[in-house]
């Protein structure tokens, strides 16, 4: 099964080790495969934010997938080459730095 489906599902909430083989994954796309770093670690950060803003899932994956943004979100900082990148980290940044276990009353209606 896809690495991605399982920390979106969170299929195995007690292994945070999944976690750390997601992201691993996504730098043998970059070194071994050639894929675009930008778009690899932009990927990794949005699917680790979306994973953690989901009430549905465990609390405890929730804050793991917290955890372990700061890795994608620092390889995204060198690699800013352009004012659409620069703004595209500061908006993936802003959403990071206010992110709250509970949901606001406008993102649950």
């Amino acid at each position: 099964m896809l690495l991605a489906m399982r920390v979106r599902l969170a299929l195995a909430p007690d292994e945070p080790d999944v976690l750390k083989a997601y992201l691993d994954d996504g730098l043998t796309l970059i070194t071994v495969h050639g894929q675009a770093p930008w778009k690899v670690h932009e990927r990794s950060l949005s699917l680790l934010l979306e994973t953690a803003s989901d009430a549905l899932l465990p609390v405890v994956w929730r804050m793991s997938c917290l955890d372990q943004c700061y890795r994608p979100l620092g390889q995204l900082g060198p690699l800013v080459d352009s004012d659409l990148r620069a703004a595209r980290l500061r908006t993936l940044s802003w959403r990071l730095a206010r992110f709250s276990l509970h949901p606001t009353d406008s993102e649950s209606q």
